[in-house]
């Protein structure tokens, strides 16, 4: 569970220090209208110049002190706000990628971004005006009340009056601005993920002139943001002008009862302009105060969505005694009867069972939702198998220590990610320490190699954010690349050569088959003629595993294998 207080402990000198500044400036702020009172009650009155002076410059030497003390506070509330939030992302972004991918499920990726940019913002913000304003605004609205009544207790019934009202004002307009805060942040993760998808597929809207409908689908949600927005806004913005306008009824109310007191020898004219900068500072600090109410119920909205990200815990979790996966042991994989389904849907796949052994290739085929990548993404454990096992060199994965689980097996995705930077730092990517030699390996086997060295600066060569400068066929070449490098035990291709063509295909096929002979290799495809060589092909239909076999005995017993097969191959007579 997120505990502010866990991140607050660490900056505990400067959480004392800079409230105790602020009470210092909030002291010099109640003794300058009593020293302006004895320049207006003594001073003045009997020419005292010199009196006058001293004084004087007792008001700037406490307000030079205020300043100062203002200075240093508001440089510990910027460490301590700043340093919280560095604090939280990074503890954030760590829970995040620690989730199984079920849990990431849960969440699109502008949810995750905007808890870790735009709320903890928010906490940042309350945490730099708390220590401000914690020891100065209650401080001077209550040294302030005692000075006002100390003066004249009857003239202060006006301010006793005034506060119901104030506290009315303030509770009322916050029931009814509170759930809109929730409302915002909701509407700001839809307004967010239609922008990304907007962005990101800003070829397919054009090639499909479908910019109007964008516009219009994004002109809705913004709209519904905004709306929350400007309702949220209006409510803050009626609760300054309405406090504001009340405090001066008060003072108004001071002004007329202090000037008869003042005309019939009551009060003095000091004592009245000092009533009426307590008046004022009181009305202050109770502005103060509203905004500190205001930041403190979007905070608790911002607080609230980051332990919805806290509260998840990752589903695929390391047993206590787990062992490690030497990579020199041999890559001999069994599926027993492994069943598995989201959300305890149906089963994506249903009662496998098949022996893997090293070195050999297996090829995995079937229509779209199937089940193919859902099986593959077993192995590494992205998802935990509902029912079965699936055991390494006779012991079940969940025995091995996550992180030599997947650093023995290595996948590629359907769709190819690369990162910014270049060649060089993405092939790296799998292990930093990766040789030149091991580089241009992985460049040859992939088919990469002789596009790399033609460009100027081969493997220095620059990446663009998701590869953007490179075709879809480079970017599913370099990845597979990317795979390869740190000699994996387990290779798994996910349908990772659709964008390659026939020959290129072939030839990646025949140099994973002569170059990597030990490596166990799982192919998932949609061409059969991509998998026709596997030592064993297995063939889904909606989760169940209707096939097992060689590309010759599928297509004797198998329908779906020779449907595929027929589909993609009619010219040919079988």
């Amino acid at each position: 569970m997120f505990s502010l207080i866990n991140y607050l402990k660490k900056y505990k000198a400067r959480i004392i220090i800079g409230p105790s500044f602020k009470f210092i400036e909030a002291v010099t702020d109640l003794i300058t209208p009593i020293l302006v009172a004895l320049i207006l009650d003594d001073g003045i009155p009997n020419d005292n110049k010199k009196f006058i002076i001293l004084i004087s410059v007792a008001i700037l030497g406490m307000n030079l002190l205020g300043f100062i003390c203002a200075i240093i506070c508001s440089k510990c509330a910027s460490k301590v706000s700043r340093g919280v939030g560095l604090d939280i992302r990074r503890d954030m972004y760590k829970s995040i990628t620690e989730l199984s991918a079920s849990e990431k499920d849960k969440y699109t990726t502008m949810a995750f971004t905007n808890r870790i940019v735009h709320d903890v913002n928010q906490i940042e913000t309350a945490i730099g005006m708390t220590i401000r304003n914690v020891a100065r605004a209650p401080f001077l609205l209550i040294g302030s009340t005692i000075a006002a009544i100390i003066i004249d207790a009857k003239l202060s019934l006006i301010f006793l009056a005034i506060i119901p009202v104030i506290l009315f004002i303030v509770i009322t307009i916050m029931k009814k601005a509170s759930p809109k805060y929730i409302d915002a942040k909701r509407n700001l993760d839809r307004v967010s993920n239609v922008t990304r998808e907007n962005l990101s597929g800003n070829r397919v809207v054009r090639a499909f002139n479908k910019q109007d409908y964008e516009i219009e689908r994004f002109d809705k949600v913004n709209n519904s943001f905004t709306g929350t927005n400007l309702e949220i806004g209006k409510l803050s913005s009626i609760m300054q002008p309405l406090l504001y306008l009340v405090v001066q009824l008060g003072i108004i109310g001071v002004v007329y009862f202090g000037g008869v007191q003042v005309n019939i020898g009551g009060m003095t004219q000091g004592k009245i302009i000092s009533f009426i900068n307590y008046f004022a500072q009181i009305s202050a600090s109770l502005v103060v105060i509203a905004r500190i109410i205001i930041i403190f119920t979007r905070t608790g909205a911002s607080i609230k969505r980051i332990n919805e990200i806290y509260s998840l815990s990752p589903s695929i979790k390391q047993s206590k005694h787990a062992i490690e996966l030497n990579k020199d042991m041999p890559a001999n994989i069994e599926f027993k009867n492994v069943c598995f389904s989201y959300n305890n849907q149906r089963n994506m796949v249903n009662d496998l069972s098949i022996s893997i052994k090293e070195g050999s290739t297996i090829g995995v085929i079937g229509g779209t939702g199937s089940g193919k990548s859902t099986l593959v993404n077993l192995l590494p454990r992205f998802y935990e198998v509902t029912s079965g096992e699936i055991l390494i060199n006779g012991i079940n994965i969940k025995k091995y220590t996550l992180k030599s689980l997947r650093d023995y097996i290595s996948i590629v995705p359907q769709n190819p990610t690369l990162f910014k930077g270049t060649i060089e730092s993405n092939l790296k990517f799998r292990n930093g320490n990766a040789s030149l030699d091991e580089m241009i390996k992985a460049l040859k086997i992939s088919q990469s190699y002789e596009f790399v060295m033609e460009k100027p600066e081969g493997i220095k060569t620059r990446v663009e954010r998701g590869g953007t400068n490179f075709s879809g066929g480079q970017r599913q070449r370099l990845t597979i690349a990317r795979a390869l490098v740190d000699n994996p035990r387990i290779i798994i291709l996910d349908d990772s050569s659709s964008a390659l063509d026939f020959e290129t295909d072939y030839k990646l096929r025949k140099a994973l088959s002569t170059m990597l002979k030990t490596t166990t290799k799982i192919i998932v495809s949609q061409r059969t003629n991509s998998i026709k060589d596997a030592d064993n092909i297995i063939v889904l239909d909606n989760g169940n595993v209707v096939g097992i076999g060689k590309h010759t005995e599928l297509l004797k017993n198998c329908e779906v294998y020779k449907e595929i097969y027929n589909s993609q191959n009619k010219k040919e007579v079988l």
